[in-house]
Parts: C-alpha cells; structure tokens; sequence
C-alpha cells in the first residue's frame, strides 16, 4: 500500500523554553494557541482550520538539545502563504527582531516561488513560501475572522 493523496499533518517540535517559543510562533508566523496540556508540557497552536499545525513540547528539565557536528534531526519545515508580498514583508520584521536568517528573500529556481528561511529560538529552520495554487484550489471551509 502507498499514500497517493496525503498533506501535512502537523509537526511536533522540542523546544528548551516554551513561552519563548510560543510568543515567536505567535508574532512571526501568526498562529494562535488552540490547547495546553500543562502535565505533558505542550502548547498546541493552529491556523484555525485544524486543531493544531504546529505543538511545542517542553523539553524535560535537565535535558539539551543533541548538539554537535552533523546535520541536524529536522532540516525544515514549510508554511505556504498565498503572495509573495508577505515573503518580502516579514524580512525587515525579521531583521529587526534579530531573528537568524538563512536564506532569502528570494525566488527559488527550482518552484519558482518567493521563499524565506530563518530559525526559531531553538535553531529550527523555518521557510515561509509562496504556493498561491495551494490555496486557489482549497476548498476547506475558512475560518471566520
């Protein structure tokens, strides 16, 4: 068996300081808090049109990130945005609130799309890409604002 029609889910990431993380996911990738659950030390955060999008899971007290030499365990990960406005828009946000860069603003060669790549507190790789045919295309009923 294959999965021929599948979409991200979500993704869970460990994080060293929870309310530091949460207030950057809030302020730079705009998503909201949907759940906590304070005995396993996780915030769940949403778009709106799922339960969660993103969860941060507080790392236990006493444990580190695997540091060294090597790739790391998570390369990425991608949030589409439907114009490449917003790409060029969050760089200066960026820039100002020091937030490590790492590539961008610029339009891939390969997708062709405007994409920019910057890290969370923990050195999470972020892109933040323009696939306006992700959205032209979703019929999922929007959330009301």
């Amino acid at each position: 068996m294959d999965i021929r029609n599948g979409a991200l889910g979500h993704i869970v990431l460990n994080v060293a300081d929870l309310r530091k993380s949460e207030e950057f996911y809030r302020s730079i990738l705009g998503l909201k808090v949907s759940a906590r659950n304070l005995d396993t030390k996780m915030t769940f955060m949403s778009y709106g049109k799922e339960h969660h999008d993103i969860a941060l899971q507080a790392l236990p007290k006493g444990v580190k990130h695997v540091s060294g030499k090597g790739a790391p365990k998570l390369h990425h990960f991608c949030i589409y945005v439907d114009s490449n406005e917003i790409i060029d828009e969050i760089y200066p946000i960026l820039t100002r609130r020091r937030i490590p860069i790492v590539s961008g603003p610029e339009t891939l060669v390969v997708a062709g799309n405007r994409s920019i790549s910057f890290l969370d507190p923990d050195g999470n790789r972020v892109e933040i890409a323009c696939n306006a045919n992700k959205f032209k295309f979703d019929n999922r009923k929007k959330p009301k604002s």
